[in-house]
């Protein structure tokens, strides 16, 4: 289920509690409360693309900077009494020493209830793919990466890897599907939601666990995944899934193109790559630029990058170039406070 992004911004954390408290009380389980009072901290927490639902924040802590983010409903604490609209219709002004109960309840009937009406209907999963013609370009890191990015703007996010040989590097815990779980997939079973508790794990965003086995041997296909998909899906308990492919171009990979919402492309710089993307896109139809997002991974200024080059250019649109970093210390953390990861979020969600 959605929950309302609700953000109290105030130097003053005493001042702040029972505001806090006052909105855990009304709205319970329907409410993620982030609390920020130190000013470094906002300063860095928004250093990259976020989406908030309501921002609560002190005039003199608010600034134009906020407006580049994704922020349904702001409501400036004003210290002295006066209050009303702006020429922007989501900015309120509001005395901020008015009783607990009425700055509320100012709060919930200034435009507050659309978002409200949101959250009280099933909103669809969204199926996020990560594919690239070439091997070695990062399409774990990145689909890593996406999943911890759409889970720090309050999303819920299943990650599902469907390489044949699966092994994480992000968790240390050297977990594995077990209970039957393939057996369940190759069958198709109509109540496999009931053991999917079982094989979740969680690193920042929730994870279906590896399998030892390679999937050949196992005799688990890509439609088997898909069948688990749809049943996730029906759920409705996440917002997000993320499925991590192979680079391999099949029929069934194919479909699962053609049955997710999004299809994030991974190209690199170098000849081969460029060669390897521009096949595919003579192999399939990419034109739908909402649907498919292309990214180049592993970038370096100083290397050259054929995507530019005559003969691929204006073939694709590259929205994003996500640095080179090593991979050595990688971890979830590291990649949820990327900036190139966040900015992706931000886009496609």
């Amino acid at each position: 289920m959605n929950k309302l992004s609700i953000m109290l911004v105030d130097l003053d954390e005493k001042y702040l509690m029972p505001i806090e408290l006052k909105f855990i009380e009304e709205l319970e389980d329907k409410v993620d409360i982030i609390v920020i009072s130190d000013k470094e901290y906002l300063k860095e927490y928004f250093s990259s693309p976020k989406k908030v639902d309501v921002l609560v924040i002190n005039e003199n802590l608010y600034t134009d900077e906020f407006e580049k983010h994704n922020i349904g409903n702001t409501f400036i604490l004003m210290e002295n009494e006066g209050e009303g609209s702006t020429e922007n219709l989501n900015i309120h002004r509001i005395y901020k020493y008015k009783s607990v109960k009425k700055l509320y309840s100012d709060i919930m009937n200034n435009s507050v209830t659309k978002s409200m009406e949101l959250l009280n209907k099933i909103e669809d999963t969204k199926v996020f793919m990560v594919y690239s013609p070439a091997g070695g370009s990062g399409k774990t890191t990145v689909g890593i990466g996406l999943a911890a990015a759409l889970t720090g703007v309050n999303r819920k996010v299943l990650y599902i890897s469907t390489e044949s040989l699966q092994s994480f590097y992000f968790t240390k815990d050297e977990r594995y599907c077990q209970n039957g779980f393939d057996k369940l997939m190759i069958s198709r079973e109509e109540n496999i939601l009931d053991s999917l508790e079982s094989v979740i794990d969680n690193n920042i965003f929730d994870y279906l666990l590896p399998f030892r086995q390679a999937l050949s041997s196992i005799n688990i296909k890509l439609s088997d995944y898909e069948f688990l998909i749809d049943k996730i899906k029906s759920s409705g308990k996440y917002d997000y899934i993320i499925v991590d492919t192979s680079s391999d171009l099949t029929a069934e990979k194919s479909m699962l193109m053609s049955n997710s919402d999004k299809v994030i492309i991974l190209a690199g710089q170098g000849r081969e790559e460029a060669i390897k993307l521009n096949s595919l896109l003579f192999n399939i139809d990419c034109s739908n630029e909402n649907k498919f997002i292309f990214i180049c991974n592993k970038y370096l200024e100083s290397k050259e990058n054929y995507l530019i080059k005559d003969e691929f250019l204006n073939k694709c649109n590259i929205v994003e170039y996500i640095e080179y970093f090593n991979q050595e210390n990688i971890t979830v953390q590291f990649l949820a406070n990327n900036v190139h990861f966040n900015k992706l979020a931000y886009m496609i969600s």
